[in-house]
């Protein structure tokens, strides 16, 4: 929502992805710009990496058949000037919506993958993309993963830092491990405002 002594009085446009700004001449005290919330989706998150998930994935039982293998669910990429892959853990406070976005980054030398620990339904996080290159923030888009659903963002795409919904959550992350530097933050000059 857009932040104004006189909130009701706003009139806003809406681009295609559901983003609204105020009106030129609107009375908001500051540039906010509202971000509308997508399901996350194989197909609307693919631009920016990859969703990790069972519906769809390739599987077949391995084990004499006591264990079913979801197989390559996402291709790691970590090695670039010498990289290794790390596995860590993160664990990320509780916010709620709305949420105010400040700043972004991204990961220049490598993909990361978020894979959340907790798999009830009621669990969930907000995902906050750009594409690579100059960050556009008339791009961003926002979605909202749910349950056991995780996200590998492709190598130099931009994202918001972790936002874990409602309570503190743990996520399996899967990265680049090396000792030079592989993140680019940029404070936005005008936040955004994500919210359902």
């Amino acid at each position: 929502m857009i932040t104004s002594s006189h909130p009701a009085a706003i009139p806003e446009a809406a681009d295609k992805h559901g983003a609204t700004k105020a009106a030129p001449g609107s009375r908001a005290t500051c540039d906010v710009t509202r971000l509308r919330i997508e399901p996350l989706t194989s197909e609307a998150f693919a631009p920016f990496g990859t969703v990790i998930q069972l519906e769809g994935a390739h599987h077949y039982p391995i084990n004499a058949g006591t264990t079913e293998r979801f197989h390559a669910l996402a291709m790691t990429d970590t090695d670039a000037q010498g990289g290794r892959t790390g596995i860590s853990l993160f664990r990320g406070q509780g916010f709620t919506l709305p949420f105010t976005l400040r700043v972004m980054e991204r990961h220049p030398l490598s993909s990361q993958a978020f894979v959340p620990l907790a798999t009830g339904a009621a669990d969930r996080y907000l995902v906050v993309v750009a594409p690579p290159g100059v960050l556009q923030t008339s791009a961003l888009r926002a979605f909202l993963a749910i349950g056991w659903q995780g996200v590998q963002y492709a190598t130099g795409v931009w994202h918001h830092p972790l936002i874990a919904l409602d309570r503190t959550l743990d996520f399996l992350v899967v990265d680049r491990v090396a000792n030079d530097a592989n993140c680019d933050e940029i404070v936005m000059e005008a936040p955004f405002i994500a919210d359902l």
